[in-house]
């Protein structure tokens, strides 16, 4: 009769199951620690077309079906003709007409435009409010000025500008349009407008909106003679969201906005 020289197994002890089971606890937390401090991947994604901070659920849908970064049809200074017109039509904007200036509507910061067919790109957010700092160029990118086109002087030009985009309502007729510019003349004049608006702050008036016309101006320059620029003649206030017909403030004009 063969012997079995193999010793018979036995089952493991209680002490020794419950070992193992914080071993095996031990060794899954050690797992989960490791997994998570394992950083996550971040995508670079292109600058967002605007950064108007909380919008209600009309205005996203407003946005999606007509994307755009203005209200209305956008009005542009034209130094050559020394006029307003409006973008598209071409049609002249008379400098007798009052527009309410939206200023709690206005935004600025940077835009970037591609090529042709292509919309252009704007990291934009409202000048008042509080939800908006203007982001420096450096965090922009396109930081290589190999790849930037030449401008009307041979250089290289930054394909970031500097825009302000300035809501208009027509006192009449209610229309709305949007002053947009992005050359040092045009954010000039829009910048004096709102040395205007924050002098109205100052004193407390917080309930009124500034209504101006829109003024061909200009200035000469040692250098380039005689420069055409626009400007925003204030003609009186307005109650914000109101319709009635301006109130002259002829008496605390002192702030007035310089013709430059």
């Amino acid at each position: 009769m063969p012997i079995d020289v193999h010793p018979k197994r036995r089952g493991p002890t209680s002490d020794e199951v419950v070992a193992e089971q914080k071993r095996q606890a031990a060794a899954l937390k050690e797992q989960k620690a490791q997994h998570s401090a394992v950083p996550a991947k971040v995508e670079a994604r292109a600058p967002a077309p605007m950064m108007a901070g909380n919008l209600t659920y009309a205005e996203m849908v407003a946005a999606e079906l007509a994307p755009s970064s203005f209200a209305g049809q956008l009005v542009k200074f034209n130094k050559g003709e020394k006029k307003f017109f409006i973008l598209g039509t071409e049609e002249e904007v008379s400098p007798a007409i009052d527009f309410v200036a939206l200023m709690g509507e206005a935004f600025h910061g940077w835009v970037k435009f591609g090529g042709e067919g292509e919309p252009p790109t704007r990291v934009m957010g409202p000048i008042y409010g509080g939800k908006f700092v203007k982001p420096p160029r450096e965090e922009l990118g396109d930081l290589d000025l190999s790849w930037w086109r030449p401008g009307l002087n041979g250089q290289p030009t930054d394909p970031w500008l500097q825009e302000v985009l300035l809501p208009l309502q027509n006192v009449q007729t209610q229309a709305l349009y949007t002053f947009g510019t992005n050359n040092s003349t045009g954010r000039n004049a829009v910048g004096r407008l709102l040395h205007h608006y924050n002098a109205m702050l100052r004193r407390g008036d917080t309930t009124h909106y500034p209504v101006v016309r829109l003024t061909p101006s200009g200035y000469h320059d040692k250098r380039y003679g005689w420069v055409d620029t626009p400007s925003f003649t204030v003609m009186g206030r307005v109650e914000k969201n109101s319709a009635a017909v301006p109130e002259s403030v002829a008496a605390d004009m002192k702030d007035d906005i310089p013709h430059l």
